[in-house]
């Protein structure tokens, strides 16, 4: 099984006025453009190395392409330009808005995203610089970022919006258990409040993982304050996607950035993961973002196997 991504528009192909800007932000013309493939943004995604031997990732997107993808565009800059350079995050080089264009741009980061499906190892050194960052983020930023409970509120009532609808799940566990999960995901929110830096969108192509061991994580757009151990469950669900049998559980209990989050608040906060992907599969495509809902199919899939085996 492969994330099937939006396919992208390229360096070239955006209009030269911006390339023009970008490159005088950099001080150097782009000499070779190579677009990345990963994401849902229909936007550019290209690793760009520039005459003066600059390596830098920029990205581009218009609200013709998708507002929303712009909208997060402008939200990211606001929040990377606040990310410490010890973290382990991209250089933020800089923003450039041009007639409703949203560039930004960053240091190259190192290596390439995960292997699918998860190998053990990456999987590992992922949860690893997730218990770190935990410990890292200063408190001058978590202080300036929203509740992660807050953010994810309206996401995890998923199961309420879908019995007022009368609409059906097709997996008849979900169906026939609505208003208990409904009650499990809201007894979830509590568990994500806290007070260290929360990624909140993480999943593999959100991941690098460079040859000497390094891990980046990139794309801040929804960036929280909260329990750090929600973004390493997001990563396991992802897993769990392309390998059903990943005994996520026994990582969940024994990986220092899980541990600690006890089994009932992991057991309520995937109910509110779920609620929010079956909700979401079911809903129109979002303009701009093709692949997206069938992507959270995938997810709601993954996410309600994961929680009908440690409910069971």
């Amino acid at each position: 099984m492969q994330i099937q991504f939006t396919r992208r528009i390229t360096w070239d192909q955006l209009p030269g006025e911006l390339r023009a800007r970008i490159e005088s932000h950099l001080g150097s013309r782009v000499i070779r453009a190579q677009s990345q493939a990963s994401g849902f943004s229909p936007g550019s995604a290209d690793r760009l190395l520039t005459a003066d031997g600059q390596r830098v990732f920029a990205k581009a997107v218009h609200p013709g392409l998708s507002a929303p993808a712009t909208a997060l565009h402008a939200r990211e800059a606001a929040i990377a330009a606040k990310l410490p350079a010890a973290l382990p995050v991209p250089q933020f080089l800089g923003r450039i808005s041009w007639q409703g264009w949203e560039a930004l741009v960053f240091a190259e980061g190192p290596g390439a995203s995960p292997q699918l499906p998860w190998p053990a190892g990456q999987l590992e050194r992922v949860l690893d610089t997730l218990a770190q960052l935990a410990h890292q983020a200063p408190v001058s930023l978590i202080e300036l970022l929203p509740p992660l409970e807050e953010e994810l509120r309206e996401d995890v009532a998923g199961y309420a919006r879908i019995m007022q609808d009368g609409w059906l799940p097709a997996d008849p566990w979900v169906a026939q258990n609505l208003e208990e999960l409904h009650g499990l995901a809201m007894d979830g929110i509590g568990a994500l409040a806290g007070d260290q830096l929360v990624h909140s969108d993480l999943r593999s192509d959100n991941i690098l993982l460079g040859d000497g061991g390094e891990v980046m994580l990139v794309d801040w757009p929804w960036a929280s304050r909260g329990a750090a151990w929600y973004d390493a469950l997001t990563v396991l669900v992802e897993a769990r996607i392309f390998d059903p049998a990943l005994d996520a559980d026994a990582i969940a209990a024994s990986h220092p950035i899980l541990e600690s989050a006890g089994a009932d608040a992991v057991s309520a906060v995937l109910a509110g993961l779920a609620a929010y992907y079956v909700d979401a599969a079911r809903r129109p495509e979002v303009p701009g973002l093709p692949t997206l809902r069938s992507y959270h199919a995938k997810q709601a899939a993954a996410t309600v196997g994961w929680l009908k085996a440690r409910l069971a």
